[in-house]
């Protein structure tokens, strides 16, 4: 079959057009991806082992931990530039004694070159004391790490047994909060990546150490045989968040 002029014009045509039309698609990027956070609870160099790891402190008293939790919130995602991107309703509650609780997925994060991220060990001042919250925040949910519309949540929390606990069956009980004027227990974390994280075509992935060893020390020396009790708001409350501000650290980068 002879084809005329125009037919083979007509063909030629549409095989550019086809071939534009899959050039386009695929040099389409993506406008955002997601985040995956991990965090994985140590005691110093040693994963941690809840109720039965038996560790030593940094002012030399031993330590079994029955209970680890911990507010990350209102993070936010450093740029290669120096701008931010924050999180909407950043409120994830980190559980011990719940895995799946360690993972979470931060969504919609803008394509770009991430150098390091900062968040808040706690729930910010605002949402303390703004009355009824839902979600996460909703004390229905999690009631055991809140107190109080006066007092707040509890932003932090560490609990197990000591010999040098002179409590009853050598308990020691840790609950940091407390968000009235120069007793503010939130603290903000930044943490810097050591190597760009690229969110785009691939969703970022992030590894995040915990280190519970860091409530006691060195910073402001906690010693279990003089404070085995700490359940309230106060100077004792600031200085442990002091501590435990230091207690987060990067282990890994990457994508999946």
């Amino acid at each position: 079959m002879k084809l005329s002029f125009k037919n083979i014009a007509l063909i030629a045509g549409a095989a550019l057009l086809l071939t534009s039309c899959q050039k386009k698609e695929s040099t389409v990027l993506k406008t955002s991806n997601e985040v995956h956070f991990m965090f994985n609870n140590y005691f110093g160099n040693e994963e941690l082992a809840l109720n039965s790891g038996n560790y030593t402190t940094s002012q030399n008293e031993q330590v079994t931990i029955n209970t680890f939790n911990y507010w990350i919130t209102n993070i936010r995602f450093i740029k290669s530039d120096g701008s931010e991107y924050a999180e909407e309703e950043s409120y994830h509650l980190v559980r011990g004694n719940k895995s799946a609780t360690h993972h979470f997925h931060v969504e919609d994060i803008p394509a770009a070159t991430y150098t390091g991220i900062k968040f808040m060990i706690g729930v910010d001042v605002p949402r303390n004391t703004s009355g009824a919250q839902t979600g996460e925040l909703d004390p229905a949910v999690n009631g055991d790490m809140f107190w109080t519309w006066n007092t707040g949540y509890i932003q932090a929390k560490l609990e197990g047994t000591s010999p040098q606990s002179n409590e009853t069956d050598n308990a020691f009980t840790y609950h940091v909060g407390g968000v009235a004027a120069g007793m503010e227990t939130p603290r903000e974390v930044t943490l810097t990546f050591g190597a760009d994280l690229v969110v785009g075509e691939q969703a970022g992935s992030i590894d995040v150490m915990a280190d519970a060893a860091k409530w006691f020390g060195p910073g402001n020396p906690v010693k279990i045989a003089m404070t085995p009790t700490m359940t309230m708001p106060g100077a004792m409350a600031v200085k442990m968040a002091d501590n435990y501000a230091k207690m987060f650290s990067i282990m890994s980068v990457g994508n999946e």
